[in-house]
């Protein structure tokens, strides 16, 4: 009886052991890795509150989708914020100094499948700005809406298999689904990117302001845009090169704060842009063309000017004067009864020929 309870005291062990044999060498990069996320996720969460205390502040006109938007990508960030607490949890204070539960797969599959509702949110309301500034191109929306519904169904397929698995190291498995995933999210966010930056590129007018405005909406787009993508990119590097590796989990982790900060940053840019347009209409003067933006920079506008003058009120009387030989075609013959009727053909009269000195 005692050997039974000691054989399976010892098959009890042998995952720990098993785990413990994998991570040999390696300890303190496991450690840093899978403990990085939570510190940058809970930096971004606090910038993501103050982009949201802003955003509520100062916009509650809003359209009611807009903020239905706005309150769905906050709710699902910071229960993610709320998952990796637990995950954190679980492996540095529930579990301290065990290895085994660093190779589970049961909690690690729930972070694509979120991240995927995320970016689900996002992408499709950004798709929406790109058609309304492609001139309404429905295939954009349409396109993405398609590549988000793709990556979620990816992300499900990522969270059915990698539950079943016996570890980390069968990551290998879930290779195709999580490709799929990652390139569907990198392809809508292209499409996003480019769209936006055509019709912003071709909204410029040559006016100096409007291009100004153009130019930084367009700074604004790139720095919204891009950050999310290059970490797909380099998630999708190192998960082909090494599925196995948990500094995919890290990438993983810190996509999707990427994504909702983007999206606040673009929400609440337009609280700066009305500040902006408030102040130039108080300090700055009318619009001046940049010739620089035509395409022959070194045409030229050439202004003549040509000045007149003309006799009027007492001086009318005067030799030379045709306007006292004519009375009918004084100036003053539109005042009649004390009123004066400034009616079109009395002033088409100043400037002909019988009046010029």
């Amino acid at each position: 009886m005692l050997g039974h309870l000691s054989h399976l005291a010892s098959r009890a062990q042998l995952p720990e052991a098993e785990a413990a044999a994998s991570f040999a060498g390696s300890e303190l990069y496991t450690l840093r890795v899978m403990f990085a996320p939570i510190i940058v996720d809970l930096f971004f969460a606090g910038v993501l509150a103050m982009q949201l205390m802003s955003y509520f502040s100062y916009q509650k006109g809003d359209r009611w989708w807009v903020r239905a938007t706005v309150i769905t990508v906050a709710v699902i960030n910071y229960s993610f914020t709320g998952y990796l607490i637990f995950l954190v949890q679980n492996l540095y204070v529930q579990n301290f100094g065990l290895w085994a539960p660093f190779t589970q797969t049961n909690v690690l599959a729930w972070a694509p499948f979120i991240d995927s509702l995320n970016s689900f949110v996002v992408q499709v309301f950004m798709s929406y700005r790109a058609y309304r500034l492609c001139n309404r191109q429905i295939l954009i929306p349409i396109a993405v809406f398609l590549l988000c519904l793709m990556s979620v169904g990816a992300t499900l397929a990522v969270l059915i298999i990698f539950t079943n698995l016996a570890a980390v190291a069968e990551a290998s498995k879930v290779r195709v689904p999580e490709l799929v995933w990652l390139s569907s999210i990198m392809t809508a966010d292209l499409i996003i990117t480019v769209s936006i930056l055509y019709g912003l590129i071709r909204s410029k007018t040559g006016w100096a302001h409007t291009d100004k405005i153009v130019t930084k909406l367009i700074r604004m787009t790139i720095e919204s845009q891009v950050p999310p993508l290059c970490i797909a990119i380099g998630f999708m590097s190192e998960f082909v090169r090494t599925p196995s590796n948990l500094l995919g989990a890290m990438f993983q982790n810190m996509q999707i704060k990427l994504y909702a900060m983007g999206l606040m940053y673009s929400l609440n840019s337009r609280i700066t842009f009305q500040q902006q347009s408030v102040a130039d209409d108080k300090t700055a003067g009318g619009q001046v063309y940049a010739m620089s933006s035509r395409h022959n920079p070194r045409t030229e506008i050439q202004v003549t000017m040509e000045t007149e003058t003309y006799v009027q009120g007492p001086y009318a009387g005067f030799e030379g004067d045709n306007k006292a030989r004519n009375p009918d075609s004084d100036s003053l013959s539109d005042i009649e009864g004390g009123k004066n009727n400034l009616a079109l053909n009395s002033q088409a009269r100043l400037t002909s020929p019988e009046h010029r000195i």
